[in-house]
């Protein structure tokens, strides 16, 4: 193994800490990321589909960061000049993702005040509700049961003894939890990424819209033009920031491979593999249920794929909220109300990756490490605790942790929190498949739903060139 530190180019804080352009395999390294940039870019002026160029940019971003792992030798820890590459792939993944999450606020408000105005002469917004968050809250559940089962098999931590001291971060009782949802500022809230307390105070804002319509009717049609003109607008920005998805794939991808180094991934080989098997089949139940309803399960894969594409590069579930709600409507026939709703509720309810199999592997492997029994009651109250905790866990990268820390404490673990610092080490190269499980379990979700309440356009989901406007082929 090569772990050989090659010789700076510059040695002062401008060129190794502020321009973290300090050696020469940097600027190689970046100049390779323009070439693949190039290729997409070619690939887009020859009107290759939009799906086509993300899914060449999952394997350029793959290929880009082995290829550099292996002629440093596959080292233990990131040299530095390997270090300096992922800071400035960063700049245009973490970017993308910033970009992206910036719209999540505007979006996630204007997208509910509209819902409930829409539905303002119907009585269908509760059943709605009920329906998407009963089918997230059933697919947790699901994938938590599968968690359990995959955790056993695998065997994952077994045959390790360790004993910590560590003390997991203090969580409060779940009615306080409940009741810190509900937002006393919702400034501080939008800041917190408190998804629940925004779609709160959205819906009440709605909810006071329709039942003042009739005394104030003409202000209340202003209002509505404005949550229009404000999503129409919102949704515009999203599709501009979209067209560069390929190309931040490419960046995220390679950058997460560099930063979390094969060595690491190697060591936790085992549980990194129990979580893309648990990936996999929560994909194959999502398929089956989206099957039950009547729905081709290979036309929704093949409109998914997109979508999936993105959460698994981006790892944020908020992230992909835009371009799920696109995928939903314009390529599947969802009705919008149901899109914006169901989805919303599924970057924070729910989420069968990081809340769901995730958390449930980590309780069986801290309860193997230190030799705690475990039985059918055990297994049933872990059901229940890390369903009912999904509820409110925001869907952006590092949240999963959390999930992974309620359900130690609650499950009585909390003081051997410590004993997963291997897992959280490749934690990046775990969270891609956690947040592709969670963007499909919302998917299916809102899908199901739509079928259950006869509002879904059959008609746009069948058509195979169906695509989602303004970013196909551009």
């Amino acid at each position: 193994m090569n772990n050989s530190q090659p010789a700076a180019m510059a040695h002062n804080v401008f060129f190794e800490h502020f321009l973290a352009i300090s050696h020469y395999q940097t600027l190689i390294c970046i100049a390779i990321l323009l070439g693949c940039f190039w290729c997409l870019f070619l690939l887009q002026n020859k009107n290759v589909s939009f799906s086509i160029r993300v899914l060449t940019g999952l394997i350029a971003g793959v290929s880009l960061g082995l290829g550099i792992q292996a002629i440093t030798g596959f080292p233990s820890e990131a040299t530095a000049w390997m270090h300096e590459t992922a800071i400035w792939y960063g700049l245009v993944g973490r970017a993308f993702i910033a970009f992206i999450r910036m719209l999540v606020i505007p979006l996630i408000f204007a997208s509910i005040v509209k819902v409930i105005l829409d539905f303002s002469e119907q009585k269908d917004l509760a059943q709605i509700a009920t329906r998407g968050i009963f089918w997230l809250l059933s697919t947790t559940a699901m994938a938590c049961g599968l968690g359990i089962i995959l955790a056993n098999v695998f065997q994952l931590g077994e045959g390790v003894s360790a004993f910590s001291d560590a003390r997991a971060p203090e969580f409060t009782n779940l009615v306080d939890t409940f009741i810190r949802l509900i937002p006393s500022n919702i400034m501080v809230a939008m800041n917190n990424d408190n998804i629940v307390g925004l779609v709160m105070f959205s819906a009440l804002i709605g909810i006071a819209a329709n039942r003042i319509e009739h005394k104030n009717s003409q202000v209340i049609d202003r209002f509505k033009e404005l949550i229009q003109a404000l999503y129409k607008i919102v949704m515009s920005i999203a599709t501009i920031i979209m067209r560069f998805m390929p190309y931040a794939v490419v960046a995220l991808l390679a950058r997460a491979i560099i930063s979390s180094g094969v060595p690491a991934i190697i060591e936790v080989s085992n549980f990194v593999a129990a979580i893309y098997v648990a990936a996999a089949v929560m994909l194959l139940l999502h398929l089956i249920i989206i099957s039950m309803h009547g729905i081709s399960p290979v036309m929704y894969l093949r409109k998914a794929t997109g979508t999936w594409l993105l959460a698994f590069s981006s790892r944020s579930s908020v992230g992909t909220l835009p371009m799920m709600i696109t995928t939903l409507t314009e390529r599947m026939g969802v009705n919008n109300g149901t899109a914006n709703l169901v989805g919303s509720l599924g970057t924070t309810i729910g989420m069968n990756g990081c809340a769901g199999f995730f958390p449930a592997m980590i309780v069986v492997t801290v309860a193997h490490m230190i030799g705690m029994e475990m039985n059918f009651h055990f297994f049933i109250m872990m059901l229940i605790v890390i369903t009912i905790g999904s509820i409110g866990i925001a869907g952006i990268p590092g949240t999963a942790t959390v999930a992974a820390s309620v359900a130690l404490t609650s499950m009585g673990m909390g003081e051997h929190f410590a004993l997963i610092g291997m897992v959280l080490a490749v934690d990046p190269i775990i969270d891609m498949a956690r947040t592709l499980t969670n963007v499909s379990g919302a998917m299916t979700a809102a899908v199901a739903t739509d079928r259950e309440m006869g509002t879904m356009n059959l008609a746009v989901f069948n058509d195979s060139t169906a695509e989602v406007s303004g970013i196909a082929r551009e």
